[in-house]
């Protein structure tokens, strides 16, 4: 009898920390009132790194061509979209993991941006990969390419395949 109860009773246990753990234990929150754009979707906090989690924007050396197959810097583009958004100040990042180079991978808003990286796929200057075969922000990118704002009004190459591309560019 004592072990069905102590079963129940971590079962219990189990299930409530999961079901209430961010309330218990609620997620590390960085925030701040400014914040350094680095490119489209990447921040530094005080001394955090911080990439915008579900989105990749073009790096800051990266141009794309217009709906008149016309150049424009694209990269820059996206820095300074993203430099608007963060303007707002009372910025909030919520760390979800760690990427290969350190950057804290992340969804941060700011005082009328309730998601950065949704705003910057809603404002076509980013994409929203798929990953674990869903993308974060599919309906944001869906908007944005049907309505041909920023990289969709013409032709690019994903940020990933440039960087590739393009090794020994300095990515910031």
């Amino acid at each position: 009898m004592i072990r069905k109860l102590f079963f129940w009773a971590v079962l219990i246990a189990m299930i409530g920390s999961w079901a209430y753990g961010d309330m218990l234990f609620p997620p590390e929150m960085i925030r701040a009132e400014t914040a350094k754009t680095i490119d489209g979707d990447t921040i530094i906090i005080e001394k955090n790194t911080f990439r915008l989690a579900g989105i990749d924007a073009p790096e800051y050396r990266q141009t794309c061509k217009d709906g008149s197959a016309k150049d424009w810097p694209c990269g820059k583009a996206a820095r300074l979209q993203l430099a608007s958004f963060v303007e707002a100040g009372s910025l909030t990042c919520e760390p979800r993991a760690t990427d290969k180079y350190g950057r804290r991978i992340a969804k941060c808003s700011s005082a009328t941006t309730p998601d950065l990286g949704e705003a910057m796929v809603q404002a076509g200057l980013a994409i929203s990969p798929t990953e674990r075969g869903t993308a974060a922000y599919g309906n944001a990118e869906a908007s944005a390419k049907s309505a041909k704002r920023g990289i969709w009004q013409g032709v690019f190459e994903e940020p990933a395949l440039w960087r590739e591309a393009h090794p020994r560019a300095k990515q910031s």
